[in-house]
């Protein structure tokens, strides 16, 4: 009866997460939100009869410290699976390179902040809080999920110039992840920062977004065409969770530390 942890688990593949795992029966399945009535409310429309939802919010580590100690009552004092999904992405942000800062220093260091809060800062103290219940299982994995934006390869290649405090931010949490998989290697415990892919979190098909949204998704494309020729657009959360758990499920402590995409290689696309 395998037990998986769910942060940042309100929307997108958050929540499609909550959906694929709670379709196991045996499965133990816990989601931590900011907003836990909200997700309630959902786990309750769509009937996820193994699901437990819990208030917890990435900036605040006392938060996930209690959110800790209900989910391993829950569990049954272990957590085998912890992936940590929440992040900060600024919409206002998304579309900006790094020269389109300029005279606008004192914004960029409130979205770095902000980025770094809960991308970096947030994924430390959602480990720890955690981390005693992981070390009491068999199974012990904790997954990060990161971006491609923050590989330099693909940055490089595909000319990818925009959200510039979440790239740094994600870049600074797979450190992070090395870092922890250094610590407790000789205890078996396996980190892994994990790309979802490029995944369409706002509407079902491209088809249902605003025309200027639709046509940055386009842009999108032909720039990450350059890295992949065969990319065709984004896949949706269902498809990307799917794929996210193969690779979850196959690592092992050799794989410990790394940053790895939704293919289960360093190929982002």
């Amino acid at each position: 009866m395998p037990s998986y942890l769910i942060i940042g688990a309100s929307r997108g593949i958050g929540y499609q997460y909550l959906k694929h795992l709670s379709s196991e029966p045996s499965n133990k399945v816990v989601g931590i939100a900011r907003n836990r009535a909200a997700v309630q409310s959902r786990v309750d429309t769509d009937k996820l009869p193994n699901v437990r939802t819990i208030q917890g919010d990435l900036t605040d580590a006392a938060s996930l410290n209690a959110a800790a100690q209900e989910a391993a009552e829950y569990t049954g004092g272990a957590i085998d699976y912890l992936i940590i999904n929440g992040a900060y992405l600024s919409e206002q942000t998304l579309f900006l390179k790094p020269t389109d800062y300029i005279g606008q220093e004192e914004f960029f260091l409130d979205e770095l902040t902000s980025s770094m809060n809960t991308n970096a800062a947030g994924v430390l103290y959602a480990i720890n809080a955690f981390l005693p219940y992981v070390r009491k299982s068999s199974i012990k994995k904790v997954v990060v999920i990161s971006s491609g934006h923050a590989d330099t390869e693909l940055v490089g290649i595909a000319d990818v110039t925009e959200a510039v405090p979440y790239a740094i931010s994600k870049a600074a949490a797979n450190i992070l992840v090395a870092k922890y998989a250094a610590q407790f290697k000789d205890e078996g415990l396996i980190f892994l920062a994990l790309s979802p892919g490029v995944v369409l979190t706002m509407a079902p098909s491209l088809d249902n977004l605003p025309p200027e949204v639709s046509a940055a998704y386009e842009r999108m494309t032909k720039q990450f065409q350059k890295y992949e020729p065969s990319f065709k657009g984004p896949m949706t959360p269902e498809q990307s969770v799917a794929m996210q758990l193969k690779v979850i499920e196959g690592v092992t402590i050799n794989d410990s530390g790394a940053f790895l995409s939704h293919l289960g290689t360093k190929r982002w696309l």
